[in-house]
């Protein structure tokens, strides 16, 4: 039988712990795995180890069990758990009120039409759920006018298509990857009719040239039929079985179908999704959000 004595709120050992090690006990339960967490936290795996080991020393009892690949929390990582939710969601949401206060502003997160379609609604479910009194202002606007934004300090945070343009020195990564496909109305004839009709956005579009090239290289003719800077625009005439466009496949809907080889036409590739910094943005007011953005799209690629 044990001897330990129960943690006591005046014991001074949970008020004691490091809000960094709460921080990536949540990104490991949030990602998965040690690997997973040490993309979100900016360590090597082998540091992530070391600082649950510092954690389970603290609170003198295991926070995971090995289950072959996988890790699995304990009782007590659970009941950890939850307190460490609790205890940085107050410390944060304070930062960020706090900063508001100063600021004047809401955290400004950019991000597609697109993105915004088949990100958004899990991100900020999820985001409001952890943080409730974090407001946030969203804009959807394209790759290159975000990086513009983002470059001025018009926008804090913002997901961008890799590629849309070279901003030296920024602190971005590649966070998710995904396919790129010729949308087109489902039982629709618009993919078979020559020249293809092309609902594509602006010239600086990266998804418009990787299509251009992809019709190019098949001997394909096209006509760019609706050039628009948001995806309402395109879908009208996808949607009226006019035209097709190249979109991600997550940002199709149920009156969709991707078109293919299968169908006569090129495959357009892939596309990387990167979270991008404002230089100007105050970090305590971006750090939630980065954390999150990042942990969200690391379970996905998990799941």
């Amino acid at each position: 039988m044990s001897t330990r004595a129960p943690l006591r709120p005046d014991s001074g050992v949970l008020l004691g712990l490091d809000n960094a090690l709460l921080r990536t006990l949540m990104a490991v339960v949030d990602t998965g795995s040690f690997v997973g967490a040490a993309r979100i936290v900016h360590r090597t795996p082998s540091a992530i180890s070391m600082q649950m080991k510092r954690l389970e020393t603290q609170i003198g009892q295991p926070i995971f069990v090995h289950q072959g690949r996988s890790i699995m929390l304990t009782p007590a990582g659970e009941a950890l758990l939850t307190y460490a939710r609790r205890v940085l969601g107050i410390a944060e949401e304070a930062i960020v009120r706090f900063n508001r206060l100063l600021h004047g502003r809401a955290v400004r997160l950019g991000m597609t039409d697109e993105y915004a379609f088949a990100f958004l609604p899990s991100v900020l479910a999820s985001y409001t759920a952890a943080y409730p009194l974090v407001e946030i202002s969203v804009m959807c606007r394209t790759s290159s006018t975000m990086s513009r934004m983002l470059d001025e300090g018009e926008l804090d945070v913002a997901l961008v298509t890799a590629g849309a343009t070279d901003r030296a020195g920024w602190p971005d990564t590649a966070i998710h990857r995904d396919r790129l496909v010729w949308a087109g109305l489902a039982h629709g004839a618009a993919h078979l009719r020559r020249p293809l009709a092309v609902a594509a956005g602006p010239a600086s579009c990266i998804w418009r040239k990787s299509a251009i090239d992809a019709l190019d290289a098949a001997g394909i003719s096209y006509q760019i039929v609706c050039t628009s800077e948001n995806l309402v625009g395109q879908l009208a005439l996808v949607m009226a079985g006019l035209a097709v466009a190249p979109l991600p496949i997550v940002a199709l809907s149920a009156e969709l179908t991707p078109f293919g080889p299968e169908q006569g036409l090129p495959s357009v590739g892939y596309y990387d999704v990167v979270l991008r910094l404002s230089p100007h943005a105050p970090h305590d007011m971006t750090s939630t959000i980065v954390d999150h953005v990042r942990a969200y799209f690391a379970t996905r690629q998990n799941s």
